[in-house]
């Protein structure tokens, strides 16, 4: 079974960078389903009707999270909360928002038994880190942000979400 993939914030770096590595993962098939969630559908229907998106990856979908049909208005501030707790344990969470609220989604998915990646900074303060490795490593889990993932030699970026599929 393949690694599914949570993405939490809809916003230029998932459109640049985070949902193009997917579809490409997703090809190889390195990882399965991917959700986008975010506080209101407009970025989503950003995302699902981006030109380049569908050029580069024809046939390449993702489920958002409110539904593109929601009133783009309609704030959805638990979304993540609703969409981290109906995935199965060790799955891959990734964090893509203002760096303020990244504490309380990382710690949530953790907490929830699911694998973290956040774009960079991990976290705000030297305390919120601490606990956060605590967590990750009492629950076994992955945590990481961008940087150092991509610095580190034994993270293939290929290979890692199979190796985070098959810890499940």
């Amino acid at each position: 079974m393949s690694l599914r993939v949570s993405i939490v914030g809809g916003g230029m770096i998932t459109h640049d960078q985070i949902l193009p590595s997917l579809y490409h993962l997703r090809r190889l098939g390195a990882v399965g389903p991917i959700d986008v969630t975010a506080r209101h559908s407009r970025p989503l229907r950003e995302l699902a009707e981006a030109e380049s998106l569908k050029t580069a990856f024809p046939g390449e979908t993702f489920d958002a999270y409110p539904a593109l049909t929601e009133d783009p208005q309609k704030m959805h501030p638990d979304a993540f909360q609703r969409v981290i707790s109906k995935l199965p344990p060790r799955q891959l969470v990734v964090v893509a928002t203002p760096d303020q609220t990244h504490y309380e989604i990382i710690r949530f998915a953790l907490e929830r038994d699911q694998h973290v990646l956040a774009v960079k900074p991990l976290v705000l303060t030297y305390q919120h880190a601490a606990e956060i490795e605590k967590l990750a490593r009492e629950h076994a889990l992955f945590v990481g942000d961008d940087q150092r993932a991509v610095r580190q030699r034994s993270v293939d970026p290929i290979e890692r979400p199979k190796t985070l599929a098959s810890s499940r």
